[in-house]
């Protein structure tokens, strides 16, 4: 019997009523102790900056004149956002104040030229941050294109403290399954990053060269 017999016998077996193995979890003496919640935006903010991403602390009333002066410090003159009402606040703030700043919002027709060659920053609002690997949670759909925090060469993203977890487990048992589904989940921790070439890592190598947290605090 050939392996192609012999792998098509094992699916006719299994559609007759075999269940399949399930592998079982490899246990770990390893344990990660997650952050007690006081301490949650400290390791978050820790562990961002030790990925090479840069953390704005702000509040609900400052935070887009602060970004926008991040913008020019960056020599943004293109910014790309997706289609919910904070980027909109956004848009309508930054054509106010500045005239050097074009702000786009992502549509359908846009063409990928304009999105590859041309936007200097991508701006999304995260729907939850863990402490634990300092990781920012996208849900990607409509509203929010993946495209905006992926090829950008500049990548902010705005969360609210209120959104902590200790970790994705805890995020997930928290969390109920969105309606509609996100077409992506995206978990970023920091700028893109390789090791492919020699085990060294670098960044910036492909995707988001700088990545920009701009965090809204309690206080």
């Amino acid at each position: 019997m050939s392996s192609r017999e012999r792998i098509l016998a094992r699916l006719r077996q299994a559609a007759v009523g075999d269940s399949p193995r399930v592998p079982q979890a490899v246990s770990s003496d390893r344990v990660w102790p997650a952050p007690d919640k006081a301490d949650w935006l400290d390791a978050l903010c820790q562990n961002l900056r030790d990925n090479h991403a840069e953390v704005l602390l702000t509040d609900q009333q400052t935070w887009m004149a602060d970004l926008l002066a991040r913008l020019q410090k960056y020599n943004v003159s293109r910014l790309l956002c997706g289609n919910h009402d904070t980027a909109a606040r956004l848009q309508q703030y930054i054509q106010s104040q500045s005239d050097d700043i074009d702000t786009q919002r992502v549509t359908t027709d846009i063409e990928k030229e304009v999105i590859f060659q041309q936007v200097d920053a991508g701006f999304s609002v995260a729907s939850a941050a863990l402490a634990e690997t300092g990781s920012l949670v996208i849900e990607t759909g409509p509203q929010e294109p993946r495209t905006v925090s992926l090829v950008p060469p500049l990548n902010i993203i705005l969360v609210r403290q209120s959104q902590l977890q200790a970790d994705f487990s805890a995020w997930a048992a928290s969390t109920s399954v969105p309606d509609p589904m996100p077409t992506n989940l995206l978990l970023i921790s920091g700028p893109s990053k390789t090791a492919d070439i020699q085990q060294t890592l670098a960044y910036g190598a492909h995707g988001p060269k700088s990545l920009i947290v701009v965090m809204l605090t309690d206080a």
